[in-house]
């Protein structure tokens, strides 16, 4: 198996997107930094809402803290979250379409859901 069952579990309950993953990964990779939104659009050169959504995910799945200053750093609630965060990136980095099929294949993602919208049902 390429994710134990709580690393997938993490995956597929806080990470909606491959963009998501790149900004947690960006997070992770310098834990001391505090970011600002604007940073983090610049950086990966998204939206301020996509920034938002995703921060608030990982803020409610304990990866993020974010200070009085409207900042967010990366600093995971247990130990054990940064675990599950290592084994997600270290399988993105080897396996990438791997995770990106268990990214799209989570229940709730709007993309499979739209892509679903799209299958014939034969027996309707």
């Amino acid at each position: 198996m390429l994710l134990s069952d709580d690393a997938l579990s993490l995956l597929r309950r806080s990470i909606r997107s491959v963009w998501a993953l790149e900004l947690l990964l960006l997070l992770r990779r310098d834990p001391g930094r505090d970011w600002s939104n604007a940073d983090l659009v610049r950086e990966l050169r998204g939206s301020e809402l996509v920034v938002q959504e995703a921060l608030g995910g990982f803020l409610g799945a304990g990866l993020v803290v974010a200070p009085a200053d409207g900042c967010h750093r990366y600093h995971p609630a247990a130990p054990i979250l940064d675990k599950w965060v290592e084994e997600i990136a270290q399988a993105y980095a080897t396996r990438p379409s791997a995770i990106i099929r268990e990214i799209f294949a989570a229940p709730g993602n709007k993309v499979q859901i739209f892509a679903d919208s799209f299958r014939f049902r034969l027996n309707d």
